[in-house]
């Protein structure tokens, strides 16, 4: 069994509540950062953590982190926590970017542009949108609503290029 699965939701906190600040606190210190009910949720939730070898006290009996474990669907960036959904959604981002670029290209030099690449452009859309939704979604932000209209307006926007490419395919 994996120290991740032994951690219950308020450990899970406190834990990361410690690697964020990155130096050593007081159970108190604990308490309010990772937002527990009183001091002794803190100290019941630092004693597992001590007992898992994952965090340790320092000369001054502040708690200190030992060792940063994975978390499952997550990737740890620094200090940060980030969701590996939001990974991958970056980078079929990335992939649209170079697909937008190559789309302008031939639209500025009157070239027709197959079928096939616009399907490709839309699966593109589409997983960068279904990844950085669920990313999202894990990360508990209200940023979904946002995503969903960039989406909206990055799928009518190729279906306008595609539009204009046929009308330029039709004066040619």
């Amino acid at each position: 069994m994996e120290a991740e699965d032994e951690l219950t939701a308020t450990a899970m906190r406190t834990y990361i509540y410690l690697i964020k600040t990155g130096r050593p606190v007081g159970p108190r210190e604990v308490m309010r950062g990772a937002k527990l009910t009183s001091p002794s949720v803190a100290y019941r939730n630092l004693q597992k953590l001590m007992d898992m070898n994952l965090v340790g006290k320092d000369e001054y009996s502040n708690y200190v982190v030992k060792e940063k474990i994975g978390i499952k669907g997550y990737v740890w960036i620094g200090t940060h926590l980030v969701p590996r959904f939001i990974l991958f959604g970056l980078v079929f981002l990335a992939v649209l970017a170079i697909e937008i670029g190559i789309l302008l290209l031939h639209l500025l030099a009157d070239s027709s542009v197959e079928g096939s690449f616009w399907l490709l452009t839309i699966v593109t859309i589409v997983s960068a949108v279904v990844f950085l939704s669920e990313g999202l979604k894990w990360r508990k932000t209200k940023l979904s609503t946002l995503l969903l209209v960039v989406s909206v307006f990055l799928l009518s926007f190729f279906l306008f290029l595609n539009e204009i490419g046929q009308l330029l395919e039709g004066f040619l």
